[in-house]
């Protein structure tokens, strides 16, 4: 589990609940580690010099998928460019059964202590702190319990139902704060405790540039032409430990989020996901992946065989039906190679016969000198999104 922050901003605390690293078996902990040849690293991305990759780091998982499609109406649309996207969810099975879902929080889905949202012009994801249901300090500031599943789903919710309340321009990191200050607020009325990572995208009114609010460890990319032009960097005290939002924790989005404008285009391919996923896939991987089902690159001369034509008369080939349905099947795949990879830690890719058998997160640990081999189980939502011209 990651920590949880100690709360200081609201009733003061002594040392902050923590996050365990999950146990190994034996045998696997024992092994040498692999060979430095059969290790894939994180790929240096694209040429922009405002936007770099980072290294990656995350958590990923299991049981029943969960999954939401979005094509946005013309009405909804920015003038330049829209989002089609979708989103998949699949929570890490769990020896205890969290709290019931909220059903009125119909905005988002819930993952596991994941959550996420779709808009016709806007993403986001949300990742519950699990560190909070071990912590001594949830019952110290007189809380009833610790659901950190609940504040992020609510979170993700009130995300969803600012956004689609403003009329303006949309401020990411005031749409955060609003909706922060409404799930903290029931929070405390209901003396529950918990706390979520958050990170929000949303289009600009017109169109052309996707504005991003940053808090804690989830990952969102931003590639063009099968190149990683942006990478979010983890907001983090130390590993395992990111800043997070919540009713005991000092952060709030108005006074630590990261804030970001990123000029779009046509084809770009936009990924949120929680650290389940960036745990236990490299960069190259997602790329890898990507490439495999969006198949040649947008910029590349299409021949004329093989198109039909729909019932408006425009065409449509083999490429055009990829791109349409890749926020489906690219969420998907994503999630699904995660949780193969954060339960076996060793991994064969689609192009390739070696095996995978560092992640992110066991380099990460052995660099902070914390034995752990292979991958990471944890709750993995990704969400996808394509930019098309707006009709």
């Amino acid at each position: 589990m990651k920590l949880a922050e100690p709360p200081m901003a609201r009733p003061a605390s002594p040392t902050a609940p923590t996050r365990a690293v999950p146990q190994q078996n034996q045998n696997s902990a024992s092994n040498p580690p692999p060979s430095s040849s059969s290790l894939k690293a994180p790929q240096s991305s694209g040429p922009t010099a405002l936007l770099a990759p980072l290294p990656v780091a995350g958590t990923s998982m299991r049981n029943s998928p969960k999954w939401i499609f979005v094509s946005p109406s013309p009405q909804q649309s920015p003038s330049h460019y829209r989002l089609n996207s979708a989103g998949h969810g699949i929570p890490k099975p769990r020896h205890v059964a969290l709290p019931e879902e909220d059903k009125a929080l119909n905005s988002a889905i819930q993952v596991g202590e994941d959550a996420y949202f779709i808009t016709a012009n806007g993403l986001g994801v949300a990742d519950g702190v699990g560190g909070w249901s071990s912590s001594k300090h949830a019952h110290s500031h007189g809380a009833q319990r610790s659901n950190s599943s609940l504040f992020s789903r609510r979170l993700m919710h009130f995300c969803a139902q600012e956004l689609q309340s403003t009329t303006g321009e949309p401020d990411p990191v005031k749409i955060m704060q609003n909706a922060y200050s409404t799930a903290v607020a029931l929070s405390m009325s209901e003396g529950i405790v918990g706390s979520s990572t958050a990170l929000l995208a949303v289009l600009s009114k017109n169109g052309t540039e996707l504005r991003v609010a940053h808090v804690g460890d989830c990952c969102l990319y931003l590639i063009r032409e099968r190149e990683i032009v942006y990478r979010s960097e983890e907001m983090q005290h130390r590993f395992n430990y990111p800043l997070q939002l919540g009713p005991l924790s000092p952060t709030t989005p108005l006074q630590h989020a990261h804030s970001i404008t990123l000029p779009i285009q046509e084809h770009d391919v936009i990924i949120l996901s929680t650290d389940g996923m960036s745990d236990n896939l490299w960069d190259e991987d997602v790329i890898e992946h990507l490439s495999r089902l969006a198949g040649p690159s947008p910029s590349t001369p299409s021949s004329s065989a093989g198109h039909l034509a729909n019932a408006g008369g425009s065409s449509i080939t083999p490429s055009t039906l990829r791109t349409a349905l890749l926020p489906t099947t690219l969420s998907h795949s994503l999630c699904s190679r995660a949780r193969i990879i954060s339960e076996n830690g060793a991994y064969s890719g689609p192009s390739s016969n070696s095996a995978l058998t560092e992640t992110p997160f066991s380099r990460r640990a052995k660099q902070e000198g914390i034995a752990f081999e292979g991958g990471k189980p944890d709750d993995i939502s990704v969400v996808v999104a394509v930019v098309s011209k707006t009709r």
